[in-house]
């Protein structure tokens, strides 16, 4: 048997304005200012006793972050969680809209529709010495500057970009934690590269930056780009890829020997 939500006629007005925005999350003072309109309340005090009846009844969920929780819609039929992902990242950028986290790595491979299949936790990107939100602790953090040309926003959500994303691997190899997936998408990904955004987030890197990120590029298809790089920024020494430092493939171009990346890119075991 289907459950039906009941409502009082004094949160009305509050649901039914819940219901024509559809939010992932609302805020505290969201809330308030929702329920100001309605004639429901008129300070925080009163939202909160509000937020909680509304918890109650099945309209709200609750959430990690304080001072926020998620909408159940009449159309779920039930105080039944939507399952995103991405739940609290919304909640804490709702209640700390300058919070300059970003949708990093894995993460944003997998929202660039570029990753077939969702990471084991996600990743975050934020400025050296910011720690991670309580509510997130079950996310994985990269420490990378924050470049505006290698962000979008998806679904309501800042991400890196492509070019952004290629950058943020080039710095740190180690912070890509499946090179098997990304072996399998990273051959296709050279159509899609803006030149022009490519060198806004490569413009203050050094020089390993630069050959890390020609040769990801060239990885990608579009060899014409990463030889253009190397033009600008000549290398003047072998780097390695990551971690591992025997039995490496090296590129001529952007002299960078892999011998991470590249065994997945021979064997054809992208996941």
């Amino acid at each position: 048997m289907t459950e039906v939500k009941s409502l009082p006629k004094s949160l009305v007005g509050i649901v039914e304005a819940m219901e024509f925005e559809q939010p992932h999350t609302v805020s505290l003072p969201m809330l308030t200012q929702i329920a100001i309109n309605s004639g429901a309340t008129s300070d925080e005090t009163g939202t909160a006793k509000l937020a909680y009846r509304l918890q109650e009844l099945g309209w709200l969920g609750s959430l990690r972050t304080k001072n926020a929780w998620e909408f159940i819609p009449g159309s779920r039929a039930g105080a039944y969680s939507s399952g995103d992902r991405f739940i609290e990242f919304r909640a804490y950028l709702l209640v700390h809209p300058e919070w300059p986290g970003a949708l990093a790595m894995e993460s944003a491979a997998s929202m660039l529709g570029l990753a077939q299949h969702i990471p084991d936790r996600e990743v975050v990107s934020l400025p050296s010495g910011m720690a991670l939100p309580k509510a997130m602790y079950d996310w994985r953090r990269v420490t990378t500057p924050i470049w505006t040309q290698g962000h979008e926003m998806r679904d309501g959500m800042p991400c890196w970009n492509l070019e952004g994303l290629l950058v943020g691997i080039a710095m740190r190899p180690s912070g890509y934690h499946d090179l098997a997936g990304l072996a399998q998408w990273l051959p296709d990904g050279g159509a899609q590269l803006d030149k022009a955004k490519l060198r806004a987030c490569l413009s203050s890197e050094k020089e390993s930056v630069w050959q890390r990120a020609a040769y990801l590029i060239g990885v990608a298809g579009a060899s014409d780009i990463a030889a253009e790089l190397m033009a600008e920024r000549p290398p003047h020494h072998m780097i390695w890829f990551s971690a591992t430092r025997t039995n490496g493939v090296y590129d001529p171009i952007s002299k960078v020997s892999d011998a991470d990346l590249a065994p997945y890119l021979e064997g054809g075991t992208g996941a």
